[in-house]
């Protein structure tokens, strides 16, 4: 049929070459664009969220509001790059895709910009030009192949979802046997920096103790608790495993927990235990080997918690570390205590829980009232002349002694600490309940001028930075207000709580049972401890720096022998002689009138030969302790007086 002039022929509804796949279109508005990446980075932040509570090993009470969040901060991180990135890819999903890929982008950049895991080895992609190319090439192939291949876009967006949650699921530790009947809830609280002798409990004439001084009238109070070294990371190591620091070859805060030891909480998890741990400082990280054998390790000082996992909290923090050292390296002891006790709410028993306590710990800086509770006046008054005496304080104290002028004031804050810390033991015990086996143990000391030191701790072994507290109850199986006076090594809880639980004791612990010490038979004649000598690795690493050498990692080392009335110190570094101290005429060192006599001479020998023992076990420990911190490691350390 031929067509009249002026007559058009009918559109074809067919599609061409050219037309659009069905999920593209025109260019897509702002608002579509804006709309679809916030959604993406609010998919994406509730991914990484799900991932937390499914992995399950923080503990939080409030899983709606870390959902919440995370959602928010994910689409507010997401919506501005997504949006341009989806500008390029176009379509319906544009901004969906563009919001996941600039995430996942940035997420990988963290990686190489952030250093690694505390204390380990940085993996070769840290800090290199060549992996964030890499990252940059990845993320323009993938918003090419978004753009060809619309449909990848949503895809990524349930990857977003499915990914974490299913990653974490795979990393959830495997659900623990049915525990036998008649095992008791186990708490282990560690007072970090707790001297002994300032509880009342011990003597101290003013210090307000009443939990710990009830707990020992209820139970077992050793009267010469000694610390193998005054470092919180090896110390904990000790406490945990039943091995000394010359054994476990940890002399340094971040020395991962060997992995083939077998840990109290991974024996109790095998035995059907619940087990939980809530710590309060950075130098407790779980990735060190903390967390093993614990269902919760609550390591997490975030708000709200968990979101310290989140990729804007991450990206935020990395900020803060780097412009503030101390940002976020400890919580106080009553927000652990409040967790803990929220988890020890739904644990079905029986159950270990252990509880760390930091406040005693530099800066010393109580709540009210326990700020003023053993202080009145101005710590400030030009008058006072004490802390003139004062010198070699740690930089992470100086800010808070800024102005300070009476050195009692500063006492009278450490013991503020303690009171702080006692009040949360307190809580602690009462919700545990009189049948639990409570054991609460010190980590180490505190210097508050003895010999010369002024609040600090760390590489020496002296009585004032090695002797704790430690304190057993458990109503009806341990005697009550039984002192024991013989020398005990924190090597013994792990082999004192197996007996006590009827567990066989593994061969390769360096520490004992206690139980037969409560009952009358003699204990140990010294307790033992290992550790760097800080002022023979000071003295080298600042010839080596006088000289234009690099500072070389420490290598000297002090091994020391407990007794109840004496303490023997060997150095093994040529320039600083061997120490012995009498300890009923205030530590007063002696070794020459010792020697100056056969029997004298015979007795130095006899300590010098089991401290080279020491030291002769513990070589590997110098080659493991040497280890090279991150820039953000290293500063975290400081800000907590750990390195100097």
């Amino acid at each position: 049929m031929s067509m009249a002039c002026g007559d058009r022929p009918a559109l074809s509804t067919a599609p061409t070459e050219t037309q659009e796949p069905l999920l593209s279109g025109p260019a897509p508005k702002i608002g579509l664009l804006l709309a679809g990446a916030a959604l993406a980075g609010g998919l994406f932040g509730l991914g990484e969220a799900t991932a937390v509570l499914v992995e399950g090993r923080l503990w939080i009470p409030s899983p709606e509001v870390l959902l919440v969040s995370a959602f928010v901060t994910g689409a507010l991180l997401a919506v501005l790059p997504g949006a341009l990135l989806g500008r390029r890819i176009g379509g319906r999903f544009g901004g969906l895709a563009g919001g996941v890929l600039s995430l996942w982008a940035l997420a990988a950049a963290l990686e190489v910009v952030t250093d690694p895991a505390p204390y380990q080895e940085a993996p070769w992609w840290i800090d290199s030009p060549l992996a964030l190319a890499a990252i940059l090439a990845a993320a323009v192939v993938g918003v090419e192949l978004c753009r060809r291949h619309r449909l990848l876009g949503t895809m990524a967006v349930l990857a977003t979802v499915l990914l974490p949650a299913g990653s974490a699921l795979r990393s959830r530790p495997p659900a623990p046997p049915e525990a036998p009947d008649g095992l008791p809830n186990v708490l282990l609280v560690t007072l970090d920096t707790t001297r002994a002798d300032h509880l009342g409990a011990y003597g101290h004439p003013t210090v307000q103790t009443p939990a710990l001084d009830a707990m020992a009238a209820e139970g077992v109070l050793f009267e010469t608790a000694v610390a193998q070294a005054a470092v919180t990371g090896p110390s904990h190591t000790t406490l945990l495993t039943g091995q000394g620091t010359w054994t476990h070859d940890s002399l340094l805060n971040g020395i991962p927990v060997a992995p083939e030891v077998e840990t109290l909480p991974e024996r109790l998890r095998s035995m059907g235990y619940d087990t939980g741990a809530f710590v309060s400082a950075y130098v407790l990280d779980g990735e060190l080997g903390f967390a093993r054998g614990f269902e919760v390790y609550d390591d997490d000082f975030s708000l709200p918690k968990g979101s310290s996992a989140l990729l804007p909290w991450r990206l935020k923090e990395a900020g803060l570390r780097r412009l503030d050292p101390d940002y976020v390296l400890e919580r106080r002891g009553g927000h652990t205590v409040d967790d803990a006790l929220s988890w020890l709410e739904s644990a079905e028993g029986p159950w270990l829980l252990w509880v760390h306590l930091f406040d005693p710990h530099g800066p010393y800086e109580p709540p009210p009232p326990y700020d003023t509770l053993y202080y009145s006046g101005d710590p400030r008054d030009p008058s006072h002349t004490s802390m003139d005496r004062v010198e070699g304080v740690a930089a992470y104290l100086e800010p808070s002694l800024a102005g300070i002028t009476d050195v009692d004031w500063v006492l009278a804050q450490y013991q503020g600490e303690i009171s702080y810390a006692d009040e949360q033991v307190a809580r602690l015990l009462a919700a545990a309940g009189p049948d639990a086996l409570a054991l609460v143990s010190g980590d180490h000391g505190e210097s508050l001028g003895d010999n010369g030191v002024w609040f600090n701790h760390g590489d020496d072994l002296t009585v004032a930075a090695t002797q704790v507290p430690l304190i057993m109850k458990w109503t009806g199986r341990i005697p009550s207000g039984v002192r024991v006076p013989d020398p005990t090594e924190l090597t013994d809880v792990v082999p004192t709580l197996y007996e006590l639980l009827g567990q066989p004791v593994p061969s390769g612990l360096d520490g004992r049972s206690l139980v037969p010490t409560w009952s009358g038979s003699r204990g140990r004649d010294h307790a033992r401890g290992v550790c760097f000598d800080r002022e023979a690795n000071l003295a080298e690493r600042d010839a080596a720096v006088s000289q234009g050498r690099p500072p070389p990692p420490p290598r000297w080392r002090m091994a020391a022998l407990r007794g109840t009335d004496h303490l023997y110190v060997h150095r093994d570094s040529s320039g600083f002689g061997d120490q012995l101290y009498d300890l009923v005429d205030p530590e007063q060192e002696r070794i020459a009138e010792e020697t100056a006599t056969p029997e004298g001479a015979e007795r130095v020998e006899l300590y010098r030969g089991l401290a080279r023992e020491l030291l002769t076990a513990g070589e590997a420990g110098v080659e493991r302790s040497a280890i090279e911190l991150s820039d953000e490691d290293r500063a975290r350390l400081e800000a907590l007086g750990y390195i100097e």
